[in-house]
């Protein structure tokens, strides 16, 4: 091949090659374009359909109570992010939180139907085939966790008790002991039931109130030695009724002098296996008043409800709100909230020896 022939040779395949690379990086410029339009189309369509829609927050427990009140603080927050004309707080009390939890579950798909559930509860209600517990959790659509409020046990403050130490050495003595808390589906009835049962303690359950509001006021009606509930549920009340332990591993700081469950579990010697039990049920406690959505809701509107969520959190007025109803936050992600569900099906054979009440 002479010279002549080679030159032109090398332009024509320069020159092809060029017309080919413009061809793809046009593709390419064409493809990320689509993409980035196919998102924005995708979420002005879920704008628009939030607009002027109401949103429904059931909540499983009567009125007053840590559920109800974390329902309806964020509820004006959860509006202004998502853009729904309304938002209306439900509650669905009955059979310890199962009854609104089954509703939130088997709610329309929509996007307008959520609800902050007994979520430590419906996964012991669940694995303890408790009767309401017509739902999956694993297929529950989490949205997010709005609290980092421990659970504790108290006793009266002017009672016979003073500490846990007490009540384990009166049920050594033959005393029954009365446990209040809310209905058996809910969590501070499991969680006292494992706690009682891991300590080998005579007691007796005693669990007929719509939530945790009812429960306290029958507990400062002066009934049952010991009650059931979230930390903040006391904030009010320290003058009569008294922490005596934490349902942690570690103590939470607006509780320091409590002891934790854990503690309390290695002081007292209880068996290995009761502590593994004790250690998977502290765990799933930490899932807190989390909010979910029906299974089958679509992606982009879930997506779109876990932002609001998520934003309403970080909103400095709605951070007032929380800390003028005394209630104490700690977000947690979705993601973070199925890790936790995971993790407490995975554990369940350490804590399910322990979940059955005495009667």
């Amino acid at each position: 091949m002479n010279g002549s022939i080679k030159r032109i040779t090398v332009a024509v395949a320069i020159i092809t090659s060029a017309l080919l690379l413009g061809g793809c990086e046009k593709k390419i410029e064409t493809t990320q374009s689509s993409k980035t339009s196919n998102t924005e189309t995708s979420q002005a369509s879920t704008n628009e359909f939030f607009k002027d829609q109401v949103l429904s927050i059931i909540v499983p427990y009567g009125p007053g109570g840590g559920y109800d009140q974390w329902a309806r603080v964020i509820s004006p927050y959860m509006q202004k992010y998502l853009g729904v004309s309304k938002v209306l707080v439900v509650n669905q009390p009955g059979g310890g939180g199962l009854v609104g939890t089954s509703k939130i579950y088997s709610s329309q798909p929509d996007g307008l139907t959520i609800g902050d559930t007994n979520a430590a509860g419906s996964l012991f209600s669940q694995l303890a085939k408790e009767t309401g517990a017509s739902f999956d959790i694993q297929k529950f659509n989490w949205i997010g966790r709005p609290d980092g409020d421990p659970h504790i046990i108290a006793v009266h403050t002017d009672g016979a008790y003073k500490s846990f130490d007490d009540l384990l050495q009166a049920s050594a003595h033959g005393t029954k002991l009365k446990a209040l808390a809310t209905g058996a589906g809910s969590s501070d009835y499991n969680a006292a039931v494992i706690i009682l049962n891991a300590f080998k303690t005579n007691y007796q359950m005693v669990a007929a109130f719509s939530g945790s509001s009812d429960e306290k006021a029958s507990f400062l009606g002066g009934n049952g030695d010991t009650m059931s509930v979230s930390a903040s549920d006391i904030a009010a009340i320290v003058q009569q009724a008294k922490p005596i332990l934490q349902v942690t591993e570690e103590p939470f700081s607006k509780l320091a002098d409590v002891p934790t469950v854990m503690a309390l579990a290695k002081k007292n010697n209880v068996p290995e296996s009761s502590i593994k039990g004790l250690q998977a049920m502290v765990a799933i406690m930490s899932m807190g008043h989390a909010f979910f959505a029906p299974p089958g809701v679509p992606a982009d509107r879930l997506a779109s409800l876990r932002t609001a969520f998520q934003k309403s959190m970080a909103d400095k007025e709605f951070i007032a709100a929380v800390q003028k109803s005394e209630l104490y936050p700690g977000y947690a992600s979705a993601e973070e909230l199925k890790q936790m569900t995971d993790a407490g099906l995975a554990n369940a054979a350490f804590f399910q020896p322990l979940l059955t009440a005495k009667k």
